[in-house]
Formats: C-alpha cells, structure tokens, sequence
C-alpha cells in the first residue's frame, strides 16, 4: 500500500497545486486507484502493484493510438509530469495520472444496454487492430493453467486449498476442469483472428453517459496485449451477467447483435466461445489463487472464484451448444 506521506507527495510530482484533495477511489486487486480533485477539475492516480514502469509505458502507447483513431467513446488519457514523462515510480509501484472520464457503471440487465457494450466492444476490436504487437504487455494466448508465476502444479494448488478450507468436491471440480482445459486449449490451432486486445473487457471497465446510457469510456487496458479477438467478447459476456439468467439467449444475443454490428464472428470464433469461457474461469481461480498465495488476496476471493467454475461448468454442459449456434448466427436466430 502507498503510505500517506508518499501519497501526499504525489500530486506535486504532477505540478499540481496546494490545496489539491485526495480521496480513495474503488479498490481494485491489481492497483491503488485515488481522485484529485483540483477545483472543477477531477483526475485519477492510480499506483499499480502488478506492472512495471516499462509495461504502464506501453500500456500508454497503446492508449495514444487510440486516442488518435476517432472512437466515439473515451479512454484513460495520461498526463504527462513537468518532466514529461507520464509514469513515476514510487516505492509502492509505478503511478500515473489520467484525466477523468465522466460516465457511471452502465446496468446490463436490459438488452439495449448489452446490445450497446457489443457494438462498443467491437469498435474497440476493430480500432486496436492498428496496434503493434510489440506493444501489448503480454499474450493472452498463453496456457490459462498458467496463469499465475506463484500457482504451482494444480494438483499442489488443490491440496493447498484443501487445507485452507475448500470442500473435496470444489478440489477434485478444479482439478479435474484444469485437466479438461489443458487438452482443449487453442493456442497452438492457428485458426482464431489474433492481434493486441483489451484483455480485461468486464463491466467494471465500461462507463456509459449518465443520462443517454449510451458507452462513454471503456478503462482500465493493464492487461492490453496480443490474444485472441474473440476472448474479449468471451470476457465480456463473462462478466455481464448475461449468461447467468434465465433469459441468457435474449441478453446474449443483444450483445452478439451489437458486436456483429460491426464484425460478425467467425465459425471458428463461434465455436471456440464455450473452451474459452471454462478457461477463462478456471483461469480466474488460478489467478486469484496465486494473489493469495503472493499474500494480495483473501482466502475468500478465490473461495468466490470457485463458485463461478461451478457454476459456469453447469451452465456449458446444459447450453454450450446453443451458445456456439448463437454466436454463430451474429445474435440472431
């Protein structure tokens, strides 16, 4: 955590003036996010505990081309020091400052809003085409079972879990998904469209204007780099909640209806969809499971994460096949 002494500090690194106020903003897992407010003017400081200096530079190359390419929502726009660099390292990690984006967290229960999150998702897609692959900060393509330098084998990780509160049945479940994923996994296909993506395309990364509901910014591009085109509407419906309903086909066709508005997915994208949710969700409890580990995050957190693979496996075995036919159909049918 950043000390309050070295928090105070910060703003003036930005030449911003006395009497600038500071206030905690929500706290994510991967950073330390605050609001400066300076009069009218509001910015945001976010100090990241996972990022080197290096990877927020290129985090910010990928955010300058997007700012250039005419996308009709915003995304975070860093400011540059006195000195002109826009990342400062700290003891506490890398800091940076971008310009506050107006919006609130949009409400995806209603179809028009997911159809809306679709058509922005791929603009998004389509504008970060023009990214050098150089310029991600990693490959999403990579095994998902290793999704965490801390996590050692699944098979230890269970019996570390075991001892640490999870019932028999949540271990062997992991265990045995782990295993399913590590002999479907695409990486090596070579059918999937490929380029820099968002990587992390959850609704907590969405904005949308307060009183049009229409997409206002889309944050956070920490996870930004080379995977697969089709993960990010993975992770999109992922976290919507547009799957766990009962009405999951009319929700999730507004979001495909909205992506296929501006690139209908393929038949291989199409049938890729259910592999990558259960990876992504085994992935989720790796991930959070090696922030525990790394002593980042609560027993709880990854607890949660368990829940959705269960959930989540259910979900694929009874509807999988409707999902890919869906998809295939560009939200119709």
């Amino acid at each position: 955590m950043t000390a309050p002494a070295d928090l105070a500090r910060l703003p003036a690194v930005w030449g911003f003036p006395p009497g600038t106020t500071i206030t905690r903003a929500e706290q994510g897992t991967n950073n330390q996010t605050f609001m400066l407010r300076q009069g009218e003017l509001r910015f945001v400081l976010r100090v990241s505990q996972t990022l080197s200096a290096a990877q927020v530079g290129a985090e910010h190359r990928i955010l300058r081309w997007l700012r250039q390419v005419g996308l009709p929502f915003q995304v975070p726009e860093p400011v540059a020091a006195p000195s002109g660099d826009t990342v400062i390292e700290t003891a506490a990690g890398p800091a940076t400052v971008c310009r506050w984006i107006p919006g609130v967290r949009p409400d995806l229960t209603g179809q028009t809003a997911l159809e809306r999150f679709g058509r922005a998702a791929g603009l998004l897609g389509e504008a970060m085409l023009g990214v050098p692959p150089e310029d991600g900060l990693g490959d999403w393509r990579g095994d998902p079972l290793l999704a965490h330098p801390a996590v050692p084998h699944v098979g230890a990780l269970c019996r570390q879990l075991r001892a640490a509160g999870f019932s028999a049945e949540q271990a062997a479940l992991l265990d045995a998904m782990a295993g399913r994923v590590g002999q479907e996994w695409l990486a090596g296909d070579g059918v999937l469209p490929t380029q820099v993506i968002h990587g992390d395309l959850a609704v907590w990364n969405v904005l949308v204007d307060e009183d049009t509901r229409e997409v206002s910014g889309l944050l956070d591009f920490e996870f930004a780099g080379v995977g697969f085109l089709v993960q990010d509407v993975m992770a999109a419906l992922f976290y919507s909640g547009a799957l766990e309903t009962r009405d999951w086909q009319l929700r999730t066709a507004a979001f495909l209806r909205g992506y296929a508005s501006v690139r209908p997915l393929d038949a291989a994208e199409a049938d890729a969809l259910p592999r990558l949710l259960l990876a992504r969700a085994v992935g989720s409890v790796l991930w959070r499971a090696g922030l525990w580990l790394s002593g980042k995050a609560q027993f709880g957190e990854v607890a949660d994460r368990i829940r959705k693979l269960e959930d989540m496996t259910r979900w694929l075995d009874a509807n999988g096949g409707k999902l890919r036919s869906l998809a295939a159909a560009g939200g119709y049918g």
